[in-house]
């Protein structure tokens, strides 16, 4: 997995293979069914591949704080750099594929195999033809075009589109040259001259840069045609130089199909049986020359959107994310590695709505060959919430309010119902089912979409979502009637479950028991509350709020902390650690340096530690006291190692840290992105990827271990 790039439009995160197969994609958003799902199966669930013919892969990279991904292929005749990227846009879902000769002649060959659904379904193919004028919106008016037998597209259409989905969210004004004072940054003032909020104020902007875009990029005329693909409410247009269409039998060999019959509207089943169908292109290309595709997805029952000019979608996708990166305050031993962390949180927050993905992903494995397979691609308000933290914390308070709203909606309702994860658009009901027809990633099955664990009841997710609500009041966020009354709810919440068991935040499917890092969180809850009216004159019940932190906190030391072992434990009354643990101090509960805290440490370095000083979660089978309730093991969790190096950093062990900050980190891809564990014995990436818990905690474990090099810890 580590062989994978991500690419990001704010809205989705396809991956991209070292070979240049396009193996996941879920267009529109995050959570939608994989047109490209070869990830979970095989290349026949759906792709794209582009490659250099008889060619190797020497080198790939984003282009500096973009994801623009760069690769350069050699053969034995010449070299070619394929450009891949999705341009930023609420308007667009685009995918730009781009290919420069560099030197000598080079041939470059596409495999492209659109299957909806996960796999499911093999899509009706056409050629059609575009007008050649878009008359000033935004569709892509078209007709059939009997007059070939095969699907052809050319690269020439003028693709007007917005150019850019990216292009008007950047904060230059392509009219003017001058910066809107509600940009993409996060930089705006809470509210401009007429008092209008920022939020609002932004997305106004947005928009009026989205429009004039699109208006600008819809000059010109065209040949163009596309190669359409529908299927249900889907449609998938692309748009670039001819791809023709091939059957392939059960022995993999070319079988002599009539397009119409194989691909079209009359497809005959009797003719699909036993074949694999797709579309192909091999081109010859000289020193200087470039070749374009773009693959819009539109709505079936709608008309196509124009696809995205290349040159103009490449150049305001650049503009975009180096505008946003130029405002990250970053620097220290890690400052690289760390912009593209909080590039990737960013790449992460849905641009609409303000969730926060997990992880672009669904189902890679955290046991390779085994069940503990989940979908990731849903927002937990825990991950949310952390990451909030960190963005705060290095001046993007935009993404913060925009999350902050889409809290307030997604939880809106009695306290009682709060769930732990929400759909990205807030959704309830993210219902867990099991996809047979994938043979899952290297054989890992059950293929999970959705997720169970939105019925759980998980005892910190209240105290996370304070502390980060917490943070951005300290920057000077002012509270309003909605956000204060959503605080006051979430302690209802935790004291209406004071005497209630949980899931724990490792989501565990055993029996609920009360953990430790749970209840500590529900002292954090009240006493965040308590500082908000202490620190910023907020109303509250404070005698209410007080009693039930203090019977909290006398009773974690009595339930939650072993006297005998002189430890804090996973759950009251039991002798297994877990990571967890490590974020006591994090919360104020304990100081880093307190001998309690230093000798639970001691047994998670014992218990838990193993090569290359990783970390894992638990121990999966601990004398039934710490089962989850699933077969097989798991390897190391990226954010725990992080978590003991803040820990270290934060007692003193400063060269502890430093050693251990140094190998985490040398686990990340080539593109500096980390998965949700690391599998030693492989020495592979393993679970979803990437994914933000992983990131959030690169960012905190190297603040820390500079803070403790300057003293402040």
């Amino acid at each position: 997995m580590e062989d994978y790039a991500l690419l990001a439009d704010l809205h989705t995160g396809p991956l991209v293979s070292r070979e240049g197969s396009i193996d996941w994609l879920c267009f529109p958003r995050f959570d939608s069914p994989a047109v490209f799902c070869a990830l979970l199966g095989d290349e026949d669930n759906g792709r794209w591949k582009l490659s250099a013919v008889d060619g190797e892969v020497v080198s790939r990279r984003y282009v500096p704080e973009t994801f623009i991904l760069e690769t350069e292929w050699q053969t034995p005749t010449g070299r070619v750099l394929v450009t891949d990227f999705l341009p930023p846009s609420d308007d667009h879902a685009d995918l730009v594929r781009r290919v420069k000769c560099l030197e000598g002649t080079v041939e470059v060959e596409h495999d492209l195999r659109i299957r909806f659904d996960y796999g499911r379904i093999t899509p009706w193919v056409r050629r059609v033809d575009l007008d050649s004028h878009s008359n000033g919106d935004d569709c892509a008016h078209m007709q059939d075009s009997p007059s070939e037998p095969h699907p052809v597209g050319t690269s020439h259409a003028p693709h007007a589109a917005d150019g850019t989905r990216g292009a008007t969210s950047s904060a230059h004004d392509p009219e003017t040259g001058t910066r809107d004072a509600g940009d993409a940054t996060g930089d705006t003032p809470a509210e401009d001259a007429a008092g209008e909020p920022r939020a609002a104020h932004w997305y106004r902007h947005f928009r009026e840069r989205v429009h004039r875009a699109a208006r600008e990029a819809r000059s010109g005329e065209t040949d163009g045609k596309g190669l359409l693909a529908v299927a249900g409410p889907d449609a998938l247009l692309l748009t670039g130089p001819q791809l023709q269409p091939y059957q392939l039998g059960r022995d993999g060999e070319d079988v002599a199909v009539d397009h119409d019959a194989a691909h079209g509207p009359g497809a005959d089943i009797r003719v699909l049986e036993g074949l694999r169908r797709g579309h192909r292109g091999t081109f010859r290309m000289q020193a200087g020359e470039q070749l374009d595709w773009v693959l819009t997805w539109s709505e079936s029952y709608r008309e196509l959107l124009v696809p995205a000019d290349p040159d103009r979608a490449q150049q305001a996708t650049h503009t975009f994310w180096t505008d946003w990166a130029s405002a990250v305050d970053c620097d220290g031993e890690y400052h690289e590695i760390i912009k593209r962390s909080l590039l990737v949180l960013r790449a992460l927050t849905h641009s609409e709505t303000g969730g926060i993905v997990a992880a672009p992903t669904a189902a890679l494995p955290e046991d390779f060959g085994g069940e503990r397979n989940w979908d990731y691609r849903h927002t937990w308000l825990r991950d949310a919430a952390l990451t909030i933290g960190a963005l705060v914390k290095r001046g993007h308070q935009h993404g913060a309010l925009l999350w902050r709203d889409w809290l307030l909606r997604a939880v809106a309702g009695n306290p009682d119902q709060l769930k732990i994860l929400y759909g990205v658009d807030g959704r309830r009901n993210i219902t867990e089912s099991e996809l047979d027809h994938l043979s899952g990633y290297e054989g890992s099955r059950p293929v999970r979409i959705g997720n169970g664990a939105e019925d759980q009841y998980q005892a910190d997710v209240a105290g996370e979502v304070m502390m980060a609500l917490a943070t951005l009041r300290d920057a000077g966020q002012e509270e309003n009637d909605y956000s204060w009354g959503l605080q006051c709810n979430l302690m209802s919440f935790c004291e209406l479950h004071m005497d209630t068991p949980d899931n724990g935040i490792w989501e565990m499917r055993g029996e609920p028991q009360f953990f430790t890092h749970g209840r500590v969180m529900m002292w954090t809850a009240f006493n965040e509350g308590l500082r908000a009216v202490r620190e910023h004159g907020l109303a509250g019940d404070v005698e209410r709020w007080t009693r039930l932190r203090d019977r909290l906190h006398t009773e974690i030391w009595e339930k939650g902390y072993n006297q005998e072992l002189g430890i804090f434990t996973q759950t009251y009354g039991g002798t297994e650690v877990d990571a967890s643990l490590l974020q006591l101090p994090h919360t104020g509960f304990i100081a880093p340096d307190h001998p309690a805290m230093l000798r639970t440490v001691e047994r998670i370095e014992r218990d838990l530690q193993v090569e290359h000083g990783q970390l894992r979660r638990y121990r999966t089978a601990a004398g039934g006291q710490s089962a989850d309730g699933l077969s097989g093991e798991e390897a190391p969790f990226v954010i725990c190692t992080f978590w003991l190096v803040e820990q270290y950093a934060r007692c003193g062990r400063v060269q502890d840290a430093a050693q251990l900050m140094r190998t985490t980190v040398g686990f990340a891809s080539d593109l500096g992105l980390l998965s949700e564990e690391y599998d030693v014995a492989r020495g592979r990436l393993a679970g979803n990827f990437p994914q933000a818990f992983s990131h959030l905690g690169l960012i905190r474990a190297a603040d820390a271990l500079e803070e403790a090099r300057r003293g402040d810890r």
